[in-house]
């Protein structure tokens, strides 16, 4: 009898065991990579309604990876899902894409690479290219993102229940319910709540004061713009500079492409050629002549391209274009580097052009 019994129990504690798997399994909580994208959708001052919305866009390798005029259309979430479920309408919605490598598993980046979203004023312009920070800056920005992601997934899983606003890649975050790990707590600027300024961390000496997130119009109609960018740390751990593979240089953040949001409510993003800026005017720092051969040193930018011109006082009056030129050319590393010209001419003016 007494087997018979211990038998019994045995099975129903089996099947409460798996009963409870199923359940687990069922239950799809929010869930991140290191390196993935996240969306995230708010209402700020006077329009702040019951929720906010992030939502996972994928691993950040997905869009910078991409052949140039590639448009990915996002599928991480419907337009259903934000209205009527998370926000009344889409008008004055809040938002912005932002993801961080914190420097483990992900090869070819340096640790506290960022990736950013900057507003665009007028859709048909590409804003300004931000900077490239300290390492010790985009590691507090770091620490920001990652604070949205966490509780993003600490909310989803208290909310427990696995449906469309609580899934793999969506979190609806009850503001009233979860006010201490809402994504506005970390995405909000001290001093003005309504700016996605990451608590200030991200410097506001950038395009729109360091603003982040773009907003929607009182009748949202047509689309806006935010363009992504890919921002690697200035230097390493040991202080040596990081030169952006991408570019070449050790200058401004790379231009990846832009987010287009829709009055449809949908989300795609277009790949883009990045136009680098002009490198700055080479500086002639000195000359020095020994016999016949006159060295000309001048400041140098990574990546860039660099020609000696010369002429006599005859050609001065002439433009530059028509000045001679040496054969040699020079690659830019971003120190005073030099180029040289052998002459009789007891007199000789010089021009460094870059291009």
């Amino acid at each position: 009898m007494s087997r018979k019994l211990h038998l019994i129990f045995s099975a129903a504690l089996a099947g409460s065991t798996l009963l409870t798997f199923i359940q687990a399994a069922e239950a799809q909580t929010f869930v991140y990579q290191t390196a993935d994208l996240l969306l995230t959708l708010r209402k700020t001052g006077t329009h702040q309604e019951n929720n906010e919305v992030v939502v996972d866009l994928g691993q950040a390798s997905n869009y910078v990876n991409a052949a140039i005029g590639t448009r990915i259309t996002n599928t991480q979430f419907s337009a259903s899902q934000l209205v009527p479920g998370c926000f009344a309408s889409l008008n004055y919605l809040t938002w912005a894409v932002t993801g961080d490598y914190q420097g483990t598993s992900y090869p070819g980046y340096p640790a506290y690479t960022l990736w950013v979203t900057v507003p665009r004023a007028n859709n048909a312009v590409r804003s300004a290219d931000v900077s490239r920070l300290d390492r010790l800056t985009q590691n507090t920005v770091r620490s920001k993102i990652d604070s949205i992601f966490n509780n993003a997934a600490y909310i989803s899983q208290q909310l427990v229940t696995s449906n469309q606003f609580n899934t793999p890649s969506l979190v609806r975050e009850p503001i009233a319910t979860y006010p201490n790990n809402i994504l506005s707590v970390w995405m909000k600027g001290l001093v003005d709540a309504t700016q996605g300024t990451l608590n200030d961390s991200w410097p506001n000496t950038e395009p729109n004061s360091g603003n982040l997130e773009i907003t929607t119009a009182a009748s949202f109609s047509g689309s806006v713009r935010s363009d992504l960018y890919e921002v690697r740390p200035l230097t390493d751990s040991h202080g040596n500079p990081i030169v952006d593979p991408h570019t070449g240089t050790n200058g401004l953040a790379y231009y990846v492409g832009y987010f287009e949001f829709k009055s449809d409510g949908t989300l795609a993003f277009t790949r883009e050629a990045a136009s680098l800026p002009a490198p700055p005017p080479p500086q002639i720092v000195s000359v020095t002549r020994s016999g016949s051969t006159s060295t000309v040193y001048f400041t140098t930018t990574n990546g860039a391209t660099y020609t000696l011109y010369y002429t006599n006082s005859a050609g001065l009056s002439a433009p530059v274009s028509n000045w001679a030129s040496s054969a040699a050319t020079l690659t830019g590393n971003g120190n005073t580097n030099s180029l040289a010209d052998t002459t009789t001419d007891p007199i000789r003016f010089y021009r460094v052009g870059v291009h």
